[in-house]
């Protein structure tokens, strides 16, 4: 075991040790920059040649509110150093850089600013500085002062003696009573008026009366008639295609009869839906049948390509007559009512028929 005493002596002397190596440090690192500072401050002036200090000048001898004018800034360089000239937080707020163009020479940098001025009173530029940086150093020389007198365009006019106060406004043109010109324009237009109505009630009197042909109505049976005579009248067919053809016309001119009747989309169904619709309209069974095999005979010839023999070619049109009597027996209620509907819709007027003139 230690005394007391030993190890108060030993921390002092650990203690003092450690305080005279922060104190020995301290004094190298000053002692370092303290040379290194000196050997810069011995260098800078020497190198910068600062007897040949910055020139500043105006391209103008004058100033006015707004118009553009340049001030040219140069500075000697014989060293390769960076020069920052000053910018627009180093202007006064009435000043107002648009541009600056820069150049360099062997000898000497420069920078040309344009200014717009928006003040009242002589423009004074003092403050400036260039930053030099050489030898991760940086000094600033200051830039000489510049004064611009403020020139504004009312002073050559004070000068003359003349007023400054605004000539009375010029009075209005006296016009004419508008109402005179309402009145004007009010009696040509009446004139106007009559010269139209005038001729409108003279080009009636004399225009001859104009007569409306009512709409002719034609009974579907009378086309189906017509067609049929039509097929008969035609050459007898030859060939597979005239055959198919003649089938054809047989069977849509039925389909067309029941279509402009009854409003059914025949010409678009098949044979069974002609036939079913038939059989819901409650026709009659003989009318069904001949109907249904006029069909069936078409599409037997159209669709699987059957050749029908010179008998039952002039069979199935004689079959088509014998089915048109039958129509025309027992539609006569509705063809009747076929043709009241078709003058309803075209809004014929009482006692009058299809063909009569309206005038």
């Amino acid at each position: 075991m230690y005394s007391k005493i030993t190890l108060n002596t030993r921390f002092w002397r650990i203690t003092s040790i450690l305080c005279f190596c922060i104190l020995w440090d301290d004094y190298g690192s000053i002692s370092l920059h303290a040379q290194t500072q000196l050997s810069t401050d011995n260098q800078i002036p020497a190198q910068l040649q600062l007897n040949k200090s910055p020139r500043i000048y105006s391209e103008v001898d004058s100033i006015h509110i707004s118009t553009p004018f340049n001030i040219v800034l140069v500075t000697p360089t014989d060293i390769e150093d960076e020069i920052i000239f000053p910018d627009s937080s180093s202007l006064p707020p009435t000043l107002f850089l648009s541009q600056a163009s820069y150049g360099s020479s062997t000898t000497e940098d420069s920078v040309q600013y344009t200014f717009q001025y928006f003040g009242n009173q002589d423009l004074k530029l003092s403050g400036l500085r260039i930053l030099y940086k050489v030898n991760e150093d940086t000094i600033s020389i200051p830039v000489p002062t510049i004064l611009l007198p403020f020139s504004s365009r009312l002073e050559p006019i004070i000068s003359r003696g003349d007023s400054l106060t605004l000539n009375p406004v010029k009075p209005n043109f006296s016009f004419f009573n508008p109402w005179f010109y309402a009145l004007l324009i009010g009696i040509i237009a009446a004139c106007l008026a009559q010269i139209w109505w005038y001729n409108r009630s003279r080009k009636k009197l004399t225009q001859p009366d104009t007569s409306i042909e009512l709409p002719v109505y034609e009974s579907p049976l009378q086309i189906l008639e017509r067609k049929l005579q039509q097929i008969q009248q035609d050459n007898y067919p030859l060939t597979d295609d005239a055959i198919k053809i003649y089938y054809s016309r047989i069977s849509d001119a039925f389909r067309s009869y029941y279509e402009v009747l009854y409003g059914f989309p025949a010409l678009e169904s098949t044979s069974r839906e002609l036939l079913g619709f038939l059989n819901k309209i409650v026709e009659s069974s003989s009318i069904v049948d001949k109907i249904g095999s006029l069909l069936i005979s078409a599409d037997q010839v159209k669709f699987a390509k059957f050749k029908p023999t010179e008998e039952q070619i002039q069979f199935i049109l004689e079959e088509s007559f014998v089915c048109f009597n039958l129509l025309e027996e027992r539609h006569q209620r509705r063809l009747q009512a076929h043709k009241k509907e078709f003058e309803q819709l075209h809004d014929f007027p009482e006692n009058t028929q299809s063909g009569d003139s309206l005038t």
